[in-house]
């Protein structure tokens, strides 16, 4: 029960994300993302290559955890989500955009 309940705030999570009606923040490590729901949070982060999506209360308690290259059986989509959040946090498409400006302005 406790798995349906994380893997349906994930699927929540990931169509409010694509509805820019969630807005992502960068941790310092550069691997991590976050986002709050009110008192909530929601980290996003790859470390060795796992990815880990955690949920933590409004006193700072883990929640839910689900992991791609871990142990959770339950990751359908968690890689491919990830790097949707680090390309939007990180404007990855804008600056291959301007790079190939700039590009063509050498041409």
């Amino acid at each position: 029960m406790e798995n349906e309940k994380i893997m349906a705030v994930f699927n929540k999570i990931k169509k409010l994300t694509s509805e820019d009606k969630l807005i992502w923040k960068e941790e310092a490590d550069g691997k991590t993302f976050y986002t709050s729901v009110n008192d909530y949070k929601v980290y996003i982060g790859k470390s060795v290559g796992t990815i880990s999506f955690e949920l933590f209360n409004h006193q700072n308690e883990g929640i839910g955890l689900l992991e791609f290259g871990g142990y959770s059986p339950d990751t359908k989509g968690l890689d491919t989500f990830y790097e949707y959040v680090r390309k939007k946090v990180l404007n990855i498409d804008d600056g291959l955009d301007d790079l190939l400006q700039q590009l063509d302005q050498l041409d």
